[in-house]
């Protein structure tokens, strides 16, 4: 039996942030030449979660750190970067547009 106790709770993927600051980080300072559209960075993030194991939550533990180690998260990011980079899903004029 579900009791609803007026609680709002979501369903989240720990890697999901860590990709984000991750990629965001990269984009700044190692990858700040490359094209950081909306599209691009979101296939990056598509690309690096389907690279690492899902870590799923519902409530946040503060002792307990969730999700894949970084370096883990850190390598995906690269290669999720390179393979988006290597292959955009638009062309380059779209690109120095964006």
């Amino acid at each position: 039996m579900r009791e609803d106790s007026g609680m709002d709770y979501q369903v989240k993927n720990a890697n999901y942030e860590r990709v984000l600051t991750v990629m965001e980080k990269y984009l700044k300072e190692r990858y700040a030449h490359l094209c950081d559209c909306p599209r691009c960075t979101q296939d990056i993030v598509a690309i690096a979660l389907n690279y690492l194991p899902p870590h799923y939550y519902v409530d946040e533990e503060k002792d307990k750190e969730l999700g894949s180690p970084w370096v883990m998260v850190e390598t995906a990011v690269t290669e999720a970067i390179d393979k988006v980079m290597e292959n955009p899903n638009h062309s380059q004029y779209d690109r120095q547009s964006a």
